[in-house]
Formats: C-alpha cells, sequence, structure tokens
C-alpha cells in the first residue's frame, strides 16, 4: 500500500474526517450577504440520517476548516449526490441548492436520480426542499452545475445516461435554466460522451432495473463508461470556453479531464495519455481525483475543490484544493492549492 506523504508537493486533503466528503462544492458568501463565513463547501457524505444530508463546512482564508454540520434537511429516503449552491440575492430565500436523489439506499443508491431543488435563508442552512424536480424526464440526472455564460445567459450542466446506441452509459449536458434556478427553460446541449478507454466504468456491469434496447439482463452484460462531474463557465486566457469533467470509475480509475470549445464544436483534449487536468499519482498515495468545482477569487485566481482517496484506494473521498492553471498550449491542468 502506498504511504500518503503530506510533505509531498501533491494535494492534501483539507480536514481529514472518518466520513465521506465526495463531490465538494466551493462556494464564495458575498460580503454583503451576511454569511457567517467567507467560503463554504458543500459534500455529498454518507446516505442522510436523521433527515439529514451534506456535510458543510466553513473558511476565511481556504486553508483553515471547520465542520459546520449538516446542511439539507429532507424527508427523502434515498441517497443524495453532489450539492450545488448559488446565491440568489432577489430571492427570499437567496440561497439555493440543486441536488440529486435516488429512489434508496445502498443497492438502490444509484436508481432513479432526479435533479431537485432546495432553499435557505442562510448558507449554513437549514435547506429545505422547494418541491422543483428539474429533470422529470429522465431516470437518471445527478451532479448539476449552475454558472453564467459570457452572454450572461444562465446555463444548467449534469450528467445522464445515453442507451440507444453504444458506448453505453452516462455523459454530459448542459440547458438554459430559470434564474431562480426552478426550472430548465430550453432543450439540452450535448457536452460529451465516453469515448476514450479511460472513461469506462464497468467492462461488464449488470444494471436490471435499467432498460436498454436489445439487452436482456439475464443473459449479459454491458461495457459501461462515465463522463459525469461537468464543470462550466470557464474560459482559458486564449478565449476559449472550457469545460472540466470527470471520468471513469469513482472507486477505480478516476481523473479529471478537459473540454475545449473551437469555432463552436468541442473537443475532448484529455484521451487517456495526455492533458489530464488532475490524475492519481498511486507512488505518493493519491487516488481516485475528481469530481471538482470551480471558483475564481479574487486575488487568488482560478481555484478547483476536489476530493480523492488518499493513502489506499478504498479509503473514504477527502476533499482537497487546487490551483486551475494553464498550460503553454491554453489547456487546464491543476496544481496543489499551498496558500
Amino acid at each position: 500500500m502506498a504511504v500518503y506523504d503530506r510533505n509531498a508537493t501533491t494535494f492534501r486533503p483539507l480536514l481529514p474526517e472518518p466520513i465521506d466528503q465526495g463531490d465538494p462544492f466551493l462556494l464564495e458568501a458575498p460580503s454583503a450577504s451576511g454569511a457567517m463565513h467567507r467560503f463554504y463547501v458543500y459534500a455529498t457524505g454518507p446516505d442522510p440520517e436523521n433527515g439529514w444530508a451534506f456535510p458543510l463546512y466553513g473558511s476565511d482564508d481556504l486553508s483553515t476548516w471547520r465542520r459546520i454540520g449538516m446542511s439539507l434537511q429532507s424527508d427523502r429516503t434515498g441517497s443524495h449526490w453532489a450539492p450545488c449552491v448559488r446565491y440568489v440575492p432577489a430571492l427570499a430565500r437567496p440561497w439555493v441548492m440543486l441536488y440529486s436523489s435516488a429512489v434508496g439506499f445502498r443497492d438502490e443508491g444509484h436508481i432513479g436520480h432526479t435533479l431537485r431543488r432546495a432553499d435557505a435563508e442562510r448558507p449554513e442552512g437549514p435547506f429545505v426542499e422547494s418541491g422543483e424536480v428539474l429533470t422529470p424526464d429522465l431516470d437518471f440526472a445527478i451532479d448539476a452545475d449552475v454558472y453564467r455564460m459570457p452572454d450572461g445567459g444562465l446555463r444548467v450542466a449534469y450528467a445522464m445516461d445515453f442507451v440507444e446506441d453504444e458506448p453505453y452509459g452516462t455523459g454530459i449536458v448542459e440547458a438554459p435554466i430559470s434564474d431562480d434556478l426552478t426550472t430548465i427553460t430550453g432543450e439540452r446541449r450535448l457536452l460529451a460522451r465516453p469515448q476514450f478507454d479511460w472513461h469506462v466504468y464497468d467492462a461488464a456491469r449488470v444494471m436490471p432495473w435499467k432498460t436498454i434496447p436489445g439487452i436482456d439482463w439475464s443473459r449479459r452484460a454491458v461495457r459501461w463508461h462515465t463522463v459525469e462531474a461537468p464543470v462550466g463557465g470557464i474560459v482559458s486566457p486564449g478565449g476559449r470556453p472550457v469545460y472540466l469533467y470527470s471520468g471513469g470509475c469513482f472507486f477505480g480509475f478516476y481523473a479529471v479531464g478537459a473540454l475545449v470549445e473551437e469555432n463552436g464544436v468541442l473537443h475532448d483534449v484529455t484521451d487517456g495519455e495526455h492533458n489530464f487536468v488532475v490524475r492519481p499519482e498511486p507512488v505518493a498515495g493519491f487516488f481516485g481525483p475528481g469530481h471538482c468545482s470551480y471558483l475564481r477569487v479574487e486575488g487568488e485566481g482560478d481555484l478547483i475543490m476536489l476530493h480523492a482517496r488518499f493513502g489506499s484506494a478504498d479509503s473514504l473521498r477527502q476533499m482537497c484544493l487546487g490551483r486551475l492553471v494553464w498550460t503553454d498550449g491554453d489547456l487546464p491542468t491543476a496544481i496543489p492549492y499551498e496558500g
């Protein structure tokens, strides 16, 4: 087993805890909002217990963090994944969370995820479900990210399944969304479907809860791929729109890749050999990095918050912080945040 070297020039867990800190979403609170802290991180964490989900962390300097508690109050009995929070000052409850919820726990924790909305009076919560389901037409939708486009339009990107043709698996899309984050207001645009070997989640996956044309689950499995956790609203120094995503298997090989737009066409520049934004470093005890969020902070530049497994490939996911920097070829890559 590789031993994670805290003194190495690599990523470090920000606040190690004996709970999962997967899918961390980094938020900066506006100074006039009355928030307790300048920065917050909302994480997937364990399945809801006693009606509460999503561990919440706060910091004033990005280096020193404290656990605040749980942020979402929910009576839903399914797994809750990947919170995304925005401040919408025009609303009476201005802190809005988008997240996904499944039909159940454990073996059913991957089934029936829909994007849902909750809101709160303060960034610390409690967030309470407001009743909207943003993806009622889909049997699986996760990993919302909300951002402004250069033209001022608001978009939401998320992951959904594609089963009409191969490669079977999860891909990412974006769509316009209302300013109050209650409704997806237009058609989905495809951002990316899997295409490289490193995108494989399971080479022989059986999913009896999912209907795939021509597939009899009693007789065969499918080669299932995953491209998920889209991050939008990024523009390179050269002026090109960029999206980050995570791919592979979250408990196996998992990493962050990038899409770069040229003349309205998105190109996946991370082919499995080149141009990873973040990839595992097993020799350093750094495994499964992925599901990042992006934030531009005055005086700090472009930051990404991600999770990784430290010390062993089966350890709990812990949040860590990086700087998003740019190569000479105008491509994104991440380095550890050193304060």
